[in-house]
């Protein structure tokens, strides 16, 4: 070969040492950059020169297009703007990071290797590409601030520099601001609600109503109208009128290859007529693809459902499945993605989901192909779809809390929900809860629909429909063998497995079935978080990863765990101890240990615990996780919901949500000294000795728990059967705290904006009530109320919101003027 040659499927060859013997900054990154889309051939040409010139070295993948057969033992570091690429379930079950090609430049940068968090394309951390600094804000907000930004995949520093994106900050009188202006620096000074709507999301909504000096969400009321906003692509990721299948497929870019050394079978249940069946199969030769009859030939599946012989064994062998809408999505977009990516590019389930066909389901506020998609979602679950709202409807999803819909939801007492719960309800295969509070969180002036169709399949989920609960016997795999076929193994929900195994966090899966959980309202109010409720959201939702973070921070090498590595004798261990410490894991053999050690199993919950007012958790948020793990370990679940306990813990008595719900089911209420003699004593203890007494709580409240204990076991959560109980939108602690305790007691609550323009279908009270609170805006619907009452024939009230909580707390019903407003 003569001197001016190279072979390119020879990888590069790595820059040496200087004179000084200081290795080069990447000597030790052996990596493969995806193309696509967002990523250029020119520009990840330029990434790769600049990864060579700093030692790195480059491996080439055999053959061309996107079949890529990489050596994966080899390599370290895959640079891709997403995770959308067909061997990415292989690359993360081996815990090869994957990074934007940012890591590299900043790494350069800073002339040290970075680490990959802030880099992911992973969409879960959706704060990734964030570099924040706050200024001026309450130490508990900044913290809860500055761990959330961590921990979700963006960076955070004390300093503006000319890395920072964001500043927080309440108002534009402050040093960092000023200076900012002054520069003319390229950052968004943002209010700290928008951090916390993120948050409670789970997703990254846009910046603008929160843009300091005149943020939107407070010089416009939220009920005023907001142009829909353009939403993402949702172009082939719902079924079409009449089906996919009703339809030919999209002609594909003639230069496209995406299924180039990729063997596809059309499943049989398609039912696809010939004509068409020919037409799919001319489009995927084009794209460089090949159809095969068997599943055993295959390396992708298209199906319809998610049963039959052909998807079960498809799911079992571990390659592609998806539906013929995925597949027109590929064709019309020319690249690939992952029939996981969005929902209904999986295929279906006959029937839909258990407990969805009794729904009656509207949305609103979502336009275009967001609505098809939803309305698309709402039939896949087996729920009914209604173009129009009626008092029949079950649940209203809504991309903000404004609309006629929204206000007769309201006044007829359906669930309001965003589309997150839908999604995650289908992506999960479980109906979740609607009184979960990500699910009817509508930031102010924001249409949630800029955010609809992002939820993945939950991978996790899916393995019902194709695994036995044991494991496939080794005789079905020598069957198989000795017949010249596949053995029906997992490959890649094995190599997933095998990385959740070893408990590293450094890259987690889109498919994860890991999700974040808002936190429950506080009865004591709304508004901004204090000290204490910021940092309860802090440990309830972030906590993990920021305390993960930080551990690694702390030891010897840093986050990324470099320095001085001891060479191995063998080729594999070296590279096995690379691409460790290139993520920051120790691989030490006593990790290996503990990593591979088979866990013990837990024994059947028989106490459902719920905590109220429990201290410990908030001023030591890293004790939680510990404490609920070591509490479940001896069969004692710790739960959210009031209606699930069976045991009830508190410091004292308290009047907060939660104590007013789980009253009415009668639950075992204990000292919360109880589960921490629990945790010592490694077992579940007497309850008796523990049993809450609170002499002083009762005179306070005018109450007798043991009493109260004894009506609502005769109760049985009905103390308000048939009641329906009014309440204004600003009585103290929020419609939402009173409508929980309402319907834990068996009562009807609705928000009350003035008589109802139609009657709903509701029980016929013989007295109604108004909770309300003393300011004017409040005070003016009294006189409305009154009026509906008198134009009813019936007796009204309008009582202070304690009314509620007593009746809640003694579990009995008090007529008394000393609720009623002075006149």
């Amino acid at each position: 070969m003569a001197d001016d040659k190279m072979d390119l499927n020879m990888p590069s060859a790595p820059a040496l040492p200087d004179d000084g013997g200081t290795p080069a900054l990447f000597n030790e990154v052996t990596f493969y950059i995806v193309e696509g889309p967002e990523l250029a051939h020119e520009a990840a040409r330029e990434i790769a020169r600049k990864l060579i010139e700093n030692g790195a070295m480059e491996s080439k993948p055999l053959g061309t297009g996107t079949a890529m057969q990489l050596d994966l033992q080899e390599i370290t570091h895959i640079i891709s703007s997403t995770i959308d690429f067909p061997d990415y379930s292989e690359v993360e079950g081996l815990m090869i990071p994957v990074v934007k090609p940012e890591w590299v430049d900043f790494s350069i940068q800073k002339n040290r290797i970075a680490h990959v968090r802030p880099y992911t394309p992973d969409p879960r951390f959706f704060l990734c590409g964030i570099t924040a600094t706050v200024a001026e804000l309450p130490v508990g907000d900044k913290e809860a601030i500055c761990g959330g930004i961590i921990a979700m995949g963006g960076q955070y520093g004390s300093n503006l520099t000319k890395f920072t994106t964001h500043i927080v900050a309440l108002n534009m009188d402050n040093e960092k601001c000023r200076q900012a202006v002054a520069k003319r620096m390229s950052v968004k000074i943002v209010l700290p609600h928008w951090f916390d709507d993120c948050l409670k999301l789970g997703r990254r909504i846009d910046e603008a109503p929160y843009l300091l000096p005149n943020p939107e969400i407070e010089r416009v009321a939220n009920f005023e109208p907001i142009p829909l906003p353009k939403g993402p692509d949702l172009t082939y990721s719902h079924a079409h009128e009449g089906g996919a299948m009703a339809l030919d497929p999209p002609s594909p870019k003639r230069s496209s290859s995406v299924f180039e050394h990729k063997k596809i079978q059309l499943g049989e249940d398609l039912e696809l007529s010939p004509r068409l069946k020919s037409v799919i199969e001319t489009i995927i030769v084009q794209m460089k693809g090949e159809v095969v009859d068997k599943v055993e030939d295959a390396n992708i599946y298209v199906g319809q459902f998610r049963d039959g012989d052909e998807y079960l064994e498809a799911s079992l062998l571990g390659i592609h499945v998806g539906s013929l809408t995925w597949l027109y999505w590929i064709c019309a977009h020319g690249r690939w993605t992952s029939p996981l990516a969005k929902l209904l590019h999986y295929p279906l389930v006959r029937g839909g989901l258990p407990g969805m066909e009794k729904f009656k389901i509207t949305v609103s506020n979502y336009g275009g192909d967001a609505r098809l998609y939803l309305e698309n979602l709402v039939e896949a679950c087996g729920a009914k779809f209604t173009k129009s709202m009626k008092t029949e409807n079950t649940h209203l999803i809504t991309a903000r809390s404004h609309s006629e819909k929204c206000q007769a939801a309201k006044e007829w007492n359906i669930d309001m929900v965003n589309h997150l719960w839908l999604e995650e309800s289908y992506a999960k295969w479980e109906v979740q809860s609607v009184t979960n509070p990500r699910y009817t969180h509508f930031p102010a002036r924001t249409n949630l629909m800029e955010v609809v169709g992002q939820t993945p399949m939950d991978v996790k989920a899916l393995e019902q429909f194709y695994r036995k609960e044991e494991d496939l016997s080794m005789d079905e795999d020598s069957k198989s063998a000795a017949n010249g076929k596949r053995p029906k193994s997992t490959p890649r929900v094995r190599a997933v497995s095998k990385r959740t195994s070893l408990g590293n966090t450094s890259t987690p899966s889109r498919w994860s079935h890991d999700e974040l959980s808002g936190a429950s309202p506080s009865i004591s109010g709304s508004g901004r978080k204090a000290k204490e409720q910021a940092a309860a959201r802090l440990h309830d939702q972030i906590m993990p990863d920021v305390m993960q973070y930080e551990k690694e921070q702390k030891r010897k090498g840093g986050v990324l765990g470099v320095g001085r590595a001891r060479r191995s004798n063998s080729p594999f261990e070296e590279r096995t101890r690379k691409r460790t410490v290139s993520m920051g894991v120790d691989s030490t053999d006593e990790d290996s240990k503990t990593g591979i050690k088979k866990q013990k199993k837990r024994p059947r919950p028989t106490v459902y615990l719920l905590m109220t007012a429990y201290r410990d958790w908030v001023n030591q948020p890293h004790r939680e996780d510990a404490d609920k793990k070591a509490l479940a370990d001896i069969g004692i679940q710790c739960v959210n919901d009031p209606s699930a306990c069976t045991h009830l813990a508190a410091p004292h008595i308290v009047r907060t949500e939660k104590f007013c719900c789980a009253l009415a089911r009668a639950p075992v209420i204990v000292s919360t000294e109880w589960p921490k003699a629990c945790l010592k004593e490694e077992k579940i203890v007497d309850t008796e000795p523990y049993l809450l007494r609170d002499s002083e709580g009762e005179k306070r409240l005018s109450m007798n728990l043991s009493q109260s204990l004894e009506r609502a076991k005769k109760n049985k959560g009905q103390l308000l059967q048939g009641q329906i109980i009014y309440v204004t939108q600003g009585v103290r602690g929020g419609f939402e705290t009173y409508r929980k305790i309402v319907e834990a007691n068996g009562g009807i609550c609705i928000l009350f904006h003035g008589p109802a323009k139609r009657a709903a279908n509701l029980p016929d009270s013989d007295i109604l009530v108004l909770l309300s609170g003393e300011d004017a805006a409040d005070k003016k619907f009294w006189s409305h109320f009154l009026k509906m009452a008198k134009t009813k024939d019936k007796e009204a009230v309008v009582y202070r919101a304690d009314w509620a909580l007593d009746l809640a707390m003694t579990q009995k019903v008090e007529w008394s003027e000393k609720y009623e407003f002075p006149r």
